[in-house]
């Protein structure tokens, strides 16, 4: 009998969602997308370990007005000073070394997402959704850390106007913990404001806060200016400039794309 690895194991199941996307008879109430955004960060990330991390998504989008079916396949390469162990948006050190250079299949994550309260012109969007990590990177590379993760999360969108959207999500995630370490559960919040620029141009500035997953290490902070365009009315450009906030992140980040529904 044929033993497949955590990874592929971790793949098979993600695939049923991904299937589900391919496959989903064509209704007026549901849209899919897809959306590829590769994006490059640098910095030491608090460790002394110089890192450069290309990140290059293909996600898949379903969703209508009452829930989003959202599953990322990313592939990672990592060129850094020392070796280390990618953890989400986290650099961990894994041991003495010279400078590698890693590249591969990374984690693929699923999430749904359903909205409770539908907005309105004043009235807020509220939801709620489940997010899950499948070990599906190769860890001994470290790329990932081999281990499931997965935890909920609540979301809210307030209108302030015709114009403007105040933005809010928290995110609990539990993590697995790799042979020999004990990371904690982490904390992944987010606040910010989106401004449609016109018909077709939207602009957005968010603060993120993680946990990091060693305990007493500082947490990792973000700040991201988002700019997107709509070229047709299926083809949009995605654009985030990202400055670390902490030592613990990046020292920047560039990401630039498009969606496509």
């Amino acid at each position: 009998m044929t033993t497949l690895s955590r990874g592929a194991r971790g793949a098979a199941i993600l695939a049923a969602p991904l299937a589900l996307f391919l496959f989903w008879p064509a209704r007026a109430e549901t849209q899919p997308e897809i959306r590829f955004v590769p994006a490059y960060f640098s910095g030491d990330f608090g460790t002394g370990i110089s890192t450069g991390m290309t990140y290059v998504p293909l996600i898949f989008i379903l969703g209508s007005t009452r829930q989003e079916l959202r599953v990322t396949v990313p592939y990672l390469s990592v060129t850094t000073s020392q070796p280390v162990t990618f953890v989400g948006n986290e650099i961990i050190p894994r041991g003495p070394g010279g400078r590698t250079a890693e590249s591969g299949l990374g984690d693929i994550v699923a999430q749904e997402e359903y909205f409770f309260l539908e907005g309105g012109r004043r009235r807020p969007w509220l939801s709620g959704l489940i997010r899950i990590k499948a070990p599906t990177a190769d860890d001994t590379r470290g790329l990932g850390t081999g281990e499931w993760d997965y935890g909920p999360g609540a979301a809210v969108i307030q209108p302030l106007g015709a114009r403007w959207n105040l933005l809010g999500e928290a995110q609990y995630v539990v993590r697995g913990d790799p042979r020999g370490t004990d990371f904690r559960n982490t904390w992944w919040l987010s606040g910010g404001l989106q401004k449609k620029l016109s018909g077709s141009t939207a602009a957005s500035l968010y603060y993120e806060r993680m946990q990091s997953v060693v305990p007493g290490r500082p947490d990792l902070v973000d700040l991201i200016l988002g700019y997107d365009h709509g070229f047709a009315r299926r083809l949009t450009l995605r654009t985030s400039v990202f400055v670390g906030l902490s030592d613990t992140a990046e020292d920047y980040g560039l990401s630039a794309g498009f969606s496509m529904r």
